[in-house]
């Protein structure tokens, strides 16, 4: 399936105005539809997730030198507090995470991603409706999956 969309995003890449070294951090789904939306849009994207992207080293200085505050830093701040709670189960689960952070550093920056096209995507829907006097927007419902 993945290989779909690698394909997919080649296909749609002659649409994307960002850097192809930014580019390479993204998830192919994201990618994708980035070819879809105008390169003002796609400017605005990028904007955002740099604003909104975690450091996989600032995550490390978490980690390791304050007391263990790194789940906060992702902004999962249910799972800092058991952290702290179990005392990083027994140290057990530090050392885990100690080898698990690149992947939760990259899901979390992937949920940005998802979430500022989300959001970008929904701004776009309404900008339509206020370009087109025949469509009334309180009565036009928007589902977004």
């Amino acid at each position: 399936m993945c290989q779909l969309y690698e394909i997919l995003v080649t296909i749609r890449n002659h649409n994307l105005v960002l850097d192809g070294e930014f580019t390479h951090t993204l998830h192919p789904k994201v990618l994708y539809e980035l070819g879809k939306i105008s390169p003002e849009d796609q400017i605005k994207f990028q904007e955002r997730y740099l604003k909104k992207k975690r450091s996989l080293k600032l995550a490390f200085i978490c980690l390791l030198f304050f007391p263990c505050t790194h789940y906060g830093f992702l902004g999962k701040w249910q799972w800092q507090l058991l952290f702290w709670v179990t005392l990083g189960g027994g140290l057990v689960w530090w050392i885990v995470d100690f080898f698990r952070l690149k992947k939760l550093v990259k899901s979390q920056n992937n949920i940005f991603q998802f979430q500022i096209l989300r959001d970008l995507h929904a701004v776009n829907v309404f900008k339509s409706f206020k370009n087109n006097p025949k469509v009334k927007p309180s009565r036009v419902s928007v589902k977004i999956a």
